[in-house]
């Protein structure tokens, strides 16, 4: 089964709306990691008090508390997801915790509009591999993010070295339940659209940070 934006829309969905459900399908892909490799994303992105970013495919809205203690309630979190059970729970957090400067937007990430050179950083955690059309993306946030901003990406591929024997058996599970294609070269579509791009591994390959700069 290829990628498919329904299929995806329809798995999110359900799994946005049972927020527990997600956070332990984020616990399994990261082993027990996610809380740490999130901050260390999280931290890549540089920002400042006041910093405009943008957290494509944005899910739940588990990088909100993360980005808004860096921006401040003068800076500006862009928050983008195709699902709309995603941005439901993500909304009620917002609500929860009284930010006004967090802006939802349902859209296709292949399809954003958004201003050139408006963005001082732009965070996506585990979207690109689940995301049909990533590099049609990766190339429309390019142009927004502001000379020299990085985009920091956090997310899951095919194992590598002995543990690639999981592959067969992870990667379908996973396709099925979260539109995730382990075959899919996501770091090559990164390199594709970034000249600087600086990549870490962790999990036996299965998981990498990668910050990219224009």
């Amino acid at each position: 089964m290829a990628l498919d934006l329904a299929h995806g829309k329809r798995a999110y969905d359900l799994l946005g709306r049972h927020p527990r459900l997600y956070r332990a399908v984020r616990f399994s892909v990261c082993f027990g990691r996610e809380r740490r490799l999130q901050q260390l994303a999280v931290a890549a992105t540089g920002l400042a008090p006041g910093a405009t970013v943008l957290d494509l495919a944005c899910g739940t809205g588990v990088n909100h508390p993360h980005l808004h203690a860096l921006v401040g309630r003068t800076g500006r979190i862009l928050a983008v997801d195709y699902s709309t059970g995603m941005l439901e729970t993500a909304r009620a957090a917002v609500r929860i915790h009284g930010w006004t400067n967090i802006d939802f937007l349902q859209a296709d990430a292949a399809c954003l509009d958004l201003p050139a050179a408006s963005l001082d950083a732009a965070l996506c955690t585990f979207g690109l591999s689940a995301m049909p059309g990533e590099r049609a993306a990766l190339q429309r946030v390019a142009t927004a993010l502001k000379p020299g901003a990085p985009f920091v990406a956090l997310d899951a591929k095919a194992f590598t070295g002995w543990a690639s024997v999981f592959n067969p058996i992870a990667g379908p599970v996973f396709q099925y339940t979260t539109n995730w294609d382990y075959r899919k070269d996501v770091v090559a579509s990164i390199r594709a659209t970034f000249p600087h791009v600086q990549l870490v591994e962790f999990n036996a390959g299965c998981n990498f940070l990668a910050v990219a700069h224009r």
